[in-house]
């Protein structure tokens, strides 16, 4: 589902998220819209204050078939200039950024806010792109607030789902997220919690990020926001190193390993040079080999979406902790 937030400053927002629709948690907020919403339309959600948030689901088909997607991953159809692939993703891609874009036009949302979950061990995470200063300044708000804030009516402690900001490298043409329609964007990542599934840890965690995230918009909007950190510490993306290849049919989607014990579920904890990633189905260790680093930290470990190729190259991601410049722009 996508969010989307209209404000004095900010003056048009989206949140949404579904474009991977055996993600069912950020569906949740759609219920909460005005009851005279036709169903599958848009809807708006005037919020008190400066800011209007509206919705959009994103990948409804896909949603409807209880599938990440039909044809090819939606969360990778928003390159600048054009589409990798045909299908109906790329289609439905062309519809969003007709209704929030054009992606780096002057009418284009001013925030897009995707919603998003994962069956890795990843608590919450935001995400952000280097070039979006305005969601490394809210990225840098939600961790100096995440342990202290109270959501409306939340029993899920932070403590359950601590907080971590993963940051793309990358410029706003390059970016081929969702988000990136927008003039800025900004993810928000929980797991873990199986595709397809409602779990209420899970979307409370959501609703405290979102919390959060909406009420930095409103201070940033009359000018109220509090000063940020010089520095906010990022897990970079240093991408992927893909799963062993496995024997059999080709079609399989399934890995030829799996991930080595001391690993599964250690999501944004180190991984050094000569320790277990994998191991194959006859017993023997895949080590990591130091390509990325002596020391790098892995996130989206066991991700099932990471199984599929159209969702980026299949594998564990690997990333480098580093301080980032928050008003960088």
């Amino acid at each position: 589902m996508l969010l989307a937030a209209h404000l004095e400053r900010l003056e048009r927002a989206r949140a949404g998220g579904g474009e991977h629709d055996d993600a069912v948690l950020p569906l949740v907020r759609r219920d909460r819209q005005p009851a005279d919403a036709a169903e599958g339309e848009d809807a708006a959600d005037a919020r008190p204050g400066s800011i209007k948030v509206e919705t959009l689901l994103a990948n409804p088909r896909a949603h409807e078939a209880s599938a990440r997607f039909l044809d090819d991953d939606l969360n990778r159809q928003f390159i600048h200039g054009g589409r990798p692939n045909g299908g109906y993703e790329a289609e439905r891609a062309k519809e969003i950024e007709a209704a929030i874009g054009p992606k780096g036009s002057s009418i284009a949302a001013d925030m897009v806010i995707d919603l998003h979950t994962t069956t890795a061990n990843m608590g919450t995470t935001i995400i952000v792109n280097s070039y979006c200063h305005l969601a490394l300044r809210a990225a840098a708000y939600l961790t100096q607030e995440w342990d202290t804030c109270e959501a409306d009516g939340e029993a899920t402690p932070a403590s359950t789902h601590p907080l971590h900001v993963y940051l793309h490298d990358i410029t706003h043409e390059a970016a081929p997220y969702l988000c990136s329609v927008g003039k800025a964007g900004i993810t928000i990542e929980v797991g873990p919690t199986p595709q397809g599934l409602l779990r209420a840890d899970a979307v409370g965690a959501t609703e405290r990020a979102l919390h959060l995230l909406l009420r930095f918009l409103e201070l940033d909007a009359s000018g109220q926001a509090p000063a940020t950190p010089a520095t906010l510490p990022v897990y970079v993306d240093g991408g992927k190193v893909p799963w062993p290849a496995g024997s059999g049919s080709l079609s399989s989607r399934l890995p030829g390993a799996l991930v080595a014990p001391s690993l599964q579920d250690r999501d944004f904890q180190p991984l050094r040079v000569g320790e277990p990633m994998f191991v194959t189905p006859g017993g023997g260790v895949i080590k990591y080999d130091g390509a990325k680093g002596d020391v790098v930290y892995p996130i989206f470990v066991n991700e099932a979406a990471y199984y599929l190729a159209q969702s980026g190259s299949a594998g564990v991601a690997l990333t480098t902790r580093v301080e980032w410049p928050v008003n960088q722009r």
